[in-house]
């Protein structure tokens, strides 16, 4: 029996990508499929006692305190992926123009990713510390406030706090693909544009933004999947306080896993990997959109 060469090269393709394909059936598929199958089983102690259809579902849907981790986790979310756009996209056209100096301030830029978030974590709590914070001296010192702020323990504050952390430690990442996306933009296109008596303004809009869209999709995306399941700041901060204003869905899902309720934390899990999957389906239909509109 004569095999092409093209059936050869096939079957030899399947075979090198075989322990790949393997390997992630094993770490993510398995895992995915036996999730959802746990999300409609019932435990008691950590023992499965069967199944029982829906009822995790309907144990979550009338849980007021998964609306309020719902409320905090987005807007955990929102404030932190709106937040890190901005300031990446700031901090990427700065570097980009820092010209002899773009070395060492990319360099800074770029020091608080290396941090662990548990550490970034305590380091602000301790910096927001109401009796000896550096925040609170330094406010008072400048004549702001009279009395020192309760940064983490007041409901007005508390959730800012949080997310002015995760914007410290996760900018970086943002502006590293920022950065990258304008480094690759030609420069002819910007002398040509500035031949023709275009600003900055007029050269950011109409050149920059369109031609970095698909890496501020990708930040978008990356930013809200990690931020909509970020757990450590917050945990770390205030422990989901006060009361439950920054208990986000991460910490809901820990406090449920204390009390190994096994079930019901696979059917959140199932929850909040569909809320996922809405918001990207959201940011792709926006991103094929503009390229319809083209």
């Amino acid at each position: 029996m004569i095999v092409s060469r093209r059936t050869r090269n096939t079957i030899s393709g399947y075979l090198l990508l075989s322990p790949s394909f393997l390997v992630l059936v094993l770490i993510v598929v398995f895992p995915l499929i036996y999730v959802v199958y746990l999300s409609f089983s019932g435990f008691y102690y950590g023992q499965r006692t069967g199944f029982v259809g829906l009822r995790n579902y309907i144990n979550i849907f009338t849980d007021l305190n998964f609306y309020y981790s719902l409320k905090a986790t987005a807007l955990f979310t929102a404030g932190s992926v709106v937040g890190q756009l901005l300031l990446a996209m700031c901090f990427a056209l700065t570097i980009h123009h820092s010209g002899m100096m773009e070395s060492f301030v990319r360099m800074v830029a770029i020091l608080p990713y290396m941090v662990s978030m548990v550490a970034g974590g305590v380091t602000f709590r301790w910096i927001l510390n109401t009796e000896f914070g550096f925040v609170n001296y330094l406010l008072h010192f400048l004549g702001i406030v009279k009395q020192p702020l309760n940064f983490l323990g007041s409901p007005g504050y508390a959730m800012t706090s949080i997310i002015a952390a995760h914007l410290w430690a996760s900018t970086p990442f943002a502006t590293l693909i920022l950065l990258a996306a304008l480094k690759s933009i030609p420069d002819e296109i910007y002398e040509s544009a500035e031949i023709d008596g275009a600003g900055f303004f007029i050269r950011f809009s109409r050149i920059t933004l369109p031609l970095i869209r698909p890496q501020i999709f990708v930040v978008l995306l990356i930013q809200t999947m990690f931020s909509f399941r970020h757990f450590p700041l917050p945990y770390a901060m205030t422990g989901g306080g006060p009361g439950v204003t920054t208990k986000v869905l991460a910490m809901f899902l820990q406090e449920k896993m204390t009390f190994l309720l096994f079930g019901y934390n696979s059917a959140l899990s199932v929850i909040m990997m569909l809320i996922t999957l809405f918001i990207a389906v959201v940011y792709f239909r926006f991103m094929t959109a503009g390229r319809e509109r083209k």
